[in-house]
């Protein structure tokens, strides 16, 4: 048999992380296994295993494809300029990419509401400390720490933050239609770091 070209397993490798969401949504991480997957995306199991060695390998890949965008606008937060104003337009993003793109949708619906695995809660909290991390070190940027509230810390600032576009997430999530998200993301963020700066 010829072998596939490298265009060609990267399509097969990305309709397997199509099927995954949509399997992992149905079933939930936990009672999703790697044969309802394949049979899913219509390749064999073998072929699922040539690409992912398991369950936590695929869920690490669908992740990695819907973050990479976010994290280097947050990356570019971290390098200078308007810390803190970057920062409130990647939280503004975030809330309408659960509107606007499927995948992130679906990835983001399995992390808060189909993640009963011991993986998948691990994963949570993998995320939700580097996400803490990151933001602290915004928060912590001298232009940033001046414009800071006096009783917060940059640390204390930063899980405030994240714990509240995390109740968003979580609340919208579980009745996406019952909240235009989209087009509330630009107050809602600007309600959350009102609570965290120094009032004009």
């Amino acid at each position: 048999m010829a072998r596939k070209t490298k265009a060609e397993a990267e399509a097969t490798r990305e309709s397997i992380l199509d099927c995954a969401e949509q399997v992992f949504m149905e079933k939930g991480v936990a009672r999703a296994s790697l044969e309802q997957i394949a049979r899913a995306a219509g390749v064999t199991r073998g072929a699922v295993y040539w690409h992912f060695h398991n369950k936590q390998d695929i869920l690490d890949a669908m992740l990695a494809r819907v973050r990479a965008p976010l994290a280097e606008m947050i990356d570019d937060t971290r390098r200078g300029g308007p810390g803190l104003d970057n920062l409130k337009q990647v939280c503004v993003i975030a809330l309408k990419k659960l509107v606007e793109d499927k995948h992130y949708f679906r990835v983001h619906y399995i992390l808060f509401h189909r993640n009963e695995s011991d993986q998948a809660l691990e994963k949570h909290r993998e995320l939700s400390d580097e996400a803490v991390s990151h933001v602290s070190r915004i928060m912590a940027l001298p232009e940033s720490r001046a414009r800071l509230h006096p009783s917060l810390s940059p640390e204390q600032a930063a899980y405030v933050l994240h714990t509240q576009m995390l109740g968003i997430f979580f609340d919208w999530l579980g009745a996406p239609d019952r909240q235009p998200l989209a087009e509330m993301a630009e107050i809602l963020v600007d309600s959350l770091f009102r609570g965290l700066l120094i009032k004009p």
